[in-house]
């Protein structure tokens, strides 16, 4: 397998940028131009998306101390809106970002120059089409009971043909690329984008089509749950952290022949945690005790992956020069949060620590840590790279891109370090049977509303920037300015 820093630029320290250096205008190249559309329509609605699911992160927060916020209306109570909000931001925000990121990285990763790109745009207005109808749904009648499910059983037919459109393109694209060689990357791309459409359809049909009975259904959910977070979301997010990481290094990966391996064992074992969600449930002990077993097994594309990112950021000041880096400034900080997120699954599968936090606030901390501090932050940073060369244009304001990463940083960081803490206390109170109303934390729903406003604020910023580029001419031009 070859190394993914073909056309690495030099290494050498620079001051984070808002926009490139003026080293002359940012070029469109062939490969780029062909797969523009697509990718630029499936950034534009991912935005639109973020800040939908932004503002109404910020409603649900302020519903949890206090509870007469918007209480006169009846289609805005708390468990519509935090459905309505998950669901925009798992399936509007994070779904139509990588998939518009996982089919330019396979374009450039292959020199692949797309013929019909419309198929791929028509696939994402099918899926935001829908989306757009099933959030509706949920908000004037009602939902499904379980989580990232809410949405109405038809919508899940738009979905599937979305994905079959879109999602699955990059196959296309991987089969028919004019070289020869294999990267990580792709192997993580196409096995995200295989599992996505998979998943969803067997959850469906098991959970809602034509539901299983008793405990099996929860099985079914759990295992979906665990195989959209980490073999979706994760693995695509993995898959730019090994494009961006040596090509914005100008070097090579440490133990690279080691990323097959964690590839295969991400791919293997993570999909069969979801058993350990459950723990203490009716499920049988056995089933329970193979998700237990899965999720200590992600101790090795654990290990893998910090051998390859966090050694070669070890070497030659990388961290220093990651720090100065725009793109691998996010993705830097994705990473420190993907390790902790998957060692906190490895630990918190043990029964002990699990019987603690497992009604708490806590899991929901764990998630976050994943799917925001991980998944986000490194889409953000894969942003700050690709739509420059997809416009033709730079970024408008190198202050708005500093704004967004302070804002997102502080905001996530204080997120989830309150809901680690918060539920880890309010777990071990209520194991020392005390009673309900005392293991409240109000200061931690201030903190939360607090962290919604600055989350709010941060992706303002990031959409205001990239919309200003977005709309701007797509020719080239030499203005610019650093950071």
């Amino acid at each position: 397998m070859s190394q993914e820093n073909q056309n690495s630029r030099p290494p050498g320290n620079e001051r984070p940028q808002g926009r490139p250096a003026d080293t002359g205008s940012p070029r469109v190249s062939r490969v780029d131009a062909s797969v523009a559309s697509p990718v630029k329509f499936f950034f534009a609605s991912a935005l639109l998306w973020l800040l939908v699911s932004s503002v109404l992160a910020v409603m649900t927060a302020v519903k949890l101390h206090l509870p007469g916020f918007l209480n006169s209306c009846e289609y805005l109570t708390f468990g519509r809106l935090d459905a309505i909000q998950r669901n925009v931001f798992f399936y509007g925000w994070a779904s139509n970002a990588l998939i518009g990121l996982n089919l330019w990285l396979l374009a450039s990763l292959g020199r692949f120059e797309f013929r019909n790109g419309w198929i791929a745009t028509l696939g994402g207005l099918i899926w935001n089409l829908a989306l757009t109808i099933g959030v509706a749904t949920v908000l004037l009648d009602s939902q499904n009971a379980f989580e990232l499910l809410e949405l109405p059983r038809g919508v899940a037919l738009a979905f599937f043909v979305a994905l079959l459109l879109a999602a699955l393109w990059p196959a296309v694209a991987f089969v028919r690329r004019p070289t020869g060689q294999v990267f990580v990357s792709q192997w993580y791309i196409l096995g995200a984008s295989f599992v996505l459409p998979v998943v969803y359809l067997l959850a469906q049909l098991m959970v809602l089509w034509c539901p299983t009975n008793g405990v099996l259904q929860y099985l079914v959910h759990s295992w979906f749950l665990q195989n959209f977070l980490f073999l979706w979301l994760a693995a695509s997010a993995l898959a730019a952290v090994y494009y961006f990481l040596p090509k914005e290094l100008g070097t090579t990966l440490t133990g690279y022949y080691l990323s097959t391996i964690g590839f295969w064992t991400l791919f293997l074992f993570a999909g069969w945690t979801g058993p350990a969600t459950l723990l203490g449930s009716p499920l049988p002990l056995w089933i329970q005790s193979t998700g237990v077993v899965a999720s200590v097994m992600l101790l090795i594309p654990l290990t893998i992956t910090s051998i390859n990112f966090f050694g070669t950021l070890s070497r030659d000041s990388g961290w220093t020069r990651a720090w100065n880096n725009t793109t691998l400034r996010f993705v830097a900080f994705g990473l420190v949060a993907y390790t902790m997120a998957i060692a906190l699954q490895i630990a918190f599968s043990a029964r002990s620590l699990n019987a603690i936090v497992r009604f708490t606030s806590f899991t929901a901390g764990q998630q976050q840590l994943l799917t925001y501090a991980f998944v986000s932050m490194v889409i953000f940073g894969a942003a700050y790279y690709i739509l420059p060369r997809l416009t033709g244009a730079f970024w408008p304001s190198a202050k708005l891109v500093h704004l967004h990463f302070w804002s997102c940083a502080l905001a996530v960081v204080a997120s989830v370090a309150g809901s680690l803490f918060f539920g880890w206390t309010q777990g071990a109170a209520l194991a020392a049977a005390k009673p309900f109303a005392q293991t409240m934390h109000p200061p931690a729903a201030l903190l939360s509303s607090a962290c919604a406003i600055l989350f709010l604020i941060g992706h303002t910023a990031f959409a205001v920037n990239a919309f200003g580029m977005l709309t701007a001419c797509t020719s080239s031009t030499d203005e610019g300015r650093q950071a």
